[in-house]
């Protein structure tokens, strides 16, 4: 299993790689390389590569180029957005001189955490809406973390997830929508595919609990 996911894992990079090419988005080409360096060794689920998910949601965020204000610096920061957080010998200022501050700037919004501090959630997804980059990218990340967190997530830890989607992600989608109606279509695709994930994730949970309160009461 683990050898499929490393050679899907190589196409889909080699592919990322040609359309950054063909689209000259040398920033972004430059971004998915400094990401290959950092994240090494295997996601929690124990076969598939770190960088596998910077690179998902890369992907994701190419399909809505179109009606992107930033589509490079859009793709560049999905790359980059867990960076700062994760690698802390990685600085705002680094990302400026290698990226510019457009870049940097999302990808400061996109950091939950300064250190051992965590940006408190309102203020964090009020920030996210007013920035065109941030606030795809964040959708896109958990749109990911939605689709893989099966088998690695508790069951009220998905649920979480969904209910975070209600409370924060879609009210920051409106807001963004408004501030940035040429980013219309990015939001409302990528909105329909978090509303079909929850429904599904606790359309699941529900009937494994509904399963095993009645196999209990079987017992």
């Amino acid at each position: 299993m683990q050898q499929i996911i490393e050679q899907r894992h190589k196409k889909q990079l080699a592919v990322m790689r040609g359309f950054l090419e063909g689209r000259r988005f040398f920033k972004a080409y430059d971004a998915l390389e400094l990401v290959k360096e950092t994240e090494l060794g295997l996601r929690k689920d124990g076969c598939t590569p770190k960088l596998h998910h910077q690179l998902s949601v890369g992907r994701l965020i190419t399909t809505l180029e179109p009606h992107l204000l930033f589509p490079e610096e859009s793709i560049a920061s999905a790359f980059l957005h867990d960076l700062l957080e994760d690698h802390h010998e990685w600085k705002h200022n680094d990302l400026v001189c290698r990226f510019g501050e457009r870049i940097a700037d999302a990808v400061g919004v996109l950091t939950k955490k300064d250190g051992s501090m965590s940006k408190e959630k309102t203020a964090y997804f009020s920030q996210m809406s007013l920035c065109p980059i941030a606030s795809v990218v964040k959708l896109a990340d958990r749109g990911y973390n939605l689709q893989t967190m099966g088998g690695v997530f508790s069951s009220q830890k998905k649920l979480d997830y969904c209910d975070e989607v209600d409370t924060f992600f879609f009210p920051m989608i409106r807001t963004a929508r408004r501030k940035f109606p040429s980013q219309y279509g990015a939001y409302e695709n990528l909105k329909i595919l978090l509303r079909c994930q929850t429904a599904l994730v606790r359309e699941y949970e529900n009937a494994i609990r509904s399963y095993k309160s009645a196999q209990g009461a079987n017992q």
